[in-house]
């Protein structure tokens, strides 16, 4: 691969939502260089293990709900965008690519100063609070859903950027699993952080759960418990979830775009527990929502959520597996990567 003289700035973070597809884009990069802006947080882990040169800033999340929390909100962000736009000037990229968040932000905004061309890009139903603002400053904002394409002039619908590794031919196991081959397997993933209310509710059935279907339950870092079945398999978190995907019968969790994309992907039939608590904007409820009106999904409130409910919706889901993964397939999901990619290519050779 010929080495190329330009750099890409790649940002976003909170989540590995908003990192991971940044780093499938990166993986066909490579011969540009490559750097990374974000926080102390989620992302910098992710990243670092990738070997993309990190730059880490400081920055600030805007809280709904939490008046005076949010009133030291724009002096934090002033910072924030001096410490972006000091790294910018050091390593003078061609070309910022933005998944988003709290993190993006400042960054978005020192690049928009510094006249660094912009390539965003939204994976929910609806614009989030920080891509509403990237998209004033953005030369083009790819979306996932084809309805907000029509929202303004720079954006573009390309859909959900998805790794190779999610395609079937490239799948390989590398985690061992208790599995009982004459009974379902149920993958629940409460998000990348994971979840406290659906670990519980897991761990609080676990016995009648077991006894019914093979569980692989993905905690989240720092969330494993000492519970103990059968056919229980607990895992805090791993690089093979395209292979823990392809295995499994139903999906159980979050409705984080990006899980909701790879599942839709994978043709993989969907219950969705949706964050509903005060701190969210509702983007997990309107993921949710539309693949259930496409009957891709069954939808499990937050607020019902008990060991029996989750045990009941299980129960209910899996007789129309086969209509879902149907219906899925209608849907014809591919991965938006290669369309991002030539957009880079196209704003770095313009």
């Amino acid at each position: 691969m010929k080495k190329s003289n330009k750099t890409i700035c790649f940002t976003g973070g909170g989540t590995l939502g908003h990192v991971n597809p940044n780093l499938y884009l990166a993986e066909e990069l490579k011969n540009h260089k490559l750097i990374y802006i974000g926080t102390d947080g989620i992302e910098k882990e992710a990243v670092k293990k990738s070997g993309i040169e990190y730059h880490e800033i400081r920055a600030t999340k805007f809280r709904r709900g939490k008046l005076l929390v949010n009133l030291r909100v724009p002096f934090e962000l002033v910072r924030s965008i001096k410490q972006a736009k000091k790294a910018l000037k050091e390593t003078k990229p061609d070309l910022i690519v933005s998944k988003g968040g709290f993190v993006a932000l400042p960054v978005c905004i020192a690049a928009r100063k510094l006249r660094i061309p912009i390539i965003s890009h939204e994976s929910d139903y609806s614009f989030g609070l920080a891509n509403r603002i990237i998209l004033h400053f953005s030369n083009i904002m790819c979306v996932n859903y084809e309805h907000l394409q029509n929202k303004k002039k720079n954006i573009i619908y390309t859909g959900p950027v998805i790794s190779n590794a999610f395609k079937y031919s490239n799948i390989k196991a590398t985690v061992k699993l208790d599995i009982d081959l004459n009974k379902p397997t149920i993958l629940i993933i409460g998000g990348s952080s994971g979840s406290k209310t659906i670990n519980q509710a897991v761990w609080d059935s676990l016995d009648k759960l077991c006894s019914r279907y093979n569980i692989i339950h993905l905690t989240g870092k720092g969330n494993m418990s000492k519970n103990k079945a059968v056919n229980y398999n607990q895992i805090e978190s791993t690089d093979n979830v395209p292979y823990l995907l392809s295995i499994s019968d139903l999906i159980v969790g979050r409705a984080g775009a990006g899980v909701v994309f790879e599942c839709a992907y994978m043709h993989k039939p969907m219950l969705l527990i949706p964050l509903q608590n005060s701190g969210s904007r509702g983007d997990q409820v309107q993921n949710a929502k539309y693949f259930y009106d496409l009957g891709c999904a069954r939808i499990l409130e937050e607020f019902k959520l008990t060991p029996s409910t989750l045990i009941k919706s299980i129960e209910l889901a899996l007789p129309n597996t086969k209509e879902m993964i149907s219906n899925l397939k209608k849907l014809d999901i591919s991965s938006g990567k290669e369309k991002m990619l030539k957009l880079i290519n196209e704003q770095l050779n313009n």
